[in-house]
């Protein structure tokens, strides 16, 4: 199992597989957007065409991948239909230009409480562009970094150093989903 850094943790899977020199099976977490007519219907009657937009987990410019689904693509529940901007989980073959999708699976999400330590002072949300953040986990000494999105949602439109939050957060990933804040007093 390889692992590229530079995207949201790219899983590649050659275990087993047999590939062309230019196919590689992958696993990635992003942001649909450029669906026809913002949605699609599901199951899908035909070939349709969308770009994923995968958040790099070290704070730099999304990657951007055209997706293709076809009607051999597996979908995790009868959700009924795909959106812009939903957060998903897509697996398939990697080929130049393009990922044929597989499989379509759920978002997990996973919650965790801590303390912000926001060393550039407080935060308003939404965050207009992807921003790592640190928090200190309950009952841990160092900061885990996370990244928040402009989808990261929230109560509040301010957050300060040492805040107290409960995170829920895409499980195995560090991408935010949504943040509950304590009010500071």
């Amino acid at each position: 199992m390889c692992r590229i850094a530079a995207v949201l943790t790219v899983a590649l899977s050659l275990a087993g597989a047999v590939f062309s020199a230019d196919e590689v099976e992958v696993e990635l977490v992003g942001f649909l957007g450029n669906l026809p007519a913002r949605e699609v219907r599901l199951p899908l009657s035909g070939v349709t065409t969308a770009r994923l937009e995968v958040p790099n987990e070290q704070g730099g410019p999304r990657v951007a991948f055209t997706v293709e689904f076809t009607t051999r693509t597996e979908f995790a529940r009868d959700a009924g239909r795909l959106r812009d901007d939903q957060l998903v989980v897509l697996e398939g073959v990697l080929r130049p230009g393009r990922l044929w999708v597989r499989r379509i699976h759920e978002v997990d999400i996973a919650e965790y409480a801590g303390r912000l330590a926001l060393r550039d002072g407080p935060l308003d949300l939404p965050v207009t562009t992807d921003r790592l953040v640190e928090i200190f986990l309950d009952a841990t000494t160092l900061p885990v970094t996370f990244l928040l999105t402009p989808r990261t949602s929230s109560r509040q439109s301010k957050l300060n150093d040492g805040q107290s939050v409960t995170i829920a957060v895409v499980t195995g990933r560090r991408v935010v989903v949504g943040i509950e804040a304590t009010r500071q007093r």
